[in-house]
């Protein structure tokens, strides 16, 4: 699904080196997968994916943003998001700042977690 049509994205950013789970915990949530500059600059997202103001501009009702630290460039891009949950080591990155929700934990450890718990729940 285009990331302008996605209700929900799960993204990632230069904290994710987990690409297998962040893809599981994508899938398992049905989420649109996207990602930063950082992250598509390097191959490891299409270009199309990448979420920002020299990318995409989202409003989905959910962000999930793994790794992300919140270049103004990407926080310009979810300005517009109903909900953001932001996944990250670090405090005071500007994704917590901005998120609705913060978890303060690794995003490998976070994410095959949440894969787990969706896949249960969906039965």
């Amino acid at each position: 699904m285009p990331l302008k049509e996605a209700d929900f994205i799960v993204s990632a950013g230069n904290g994710v080196t987990d690409w297998e789970a962040f893809h599981a915990v994508a899938g398992a949530l049905g989420g649109a997968e996207g990602g930063s500059r950082v992250v598509c600059d390097a191959g490891l997202l299409p270009r199309g994916r990448q979420v920002g103001a020299s990318g995409t501009l989202v409003e989905p009702r959910c962000y999930l943003a793994f790794g992300i630290a919140g270049a103004p460039q990407h926080l310009q891009g979810i300005a517009r998001c109903e909900r953001v949950v932001a996944v990250n080591t670090d405090l005071h990155a500007d994704m917590v700042k901005r998120a609705d929700l913060a978890i303060i934990a690794d995003a490998q450890a976070v994410m095959p977690a949440l894969a787990r718990l969706a896949r249960e729940k969906r039965g």
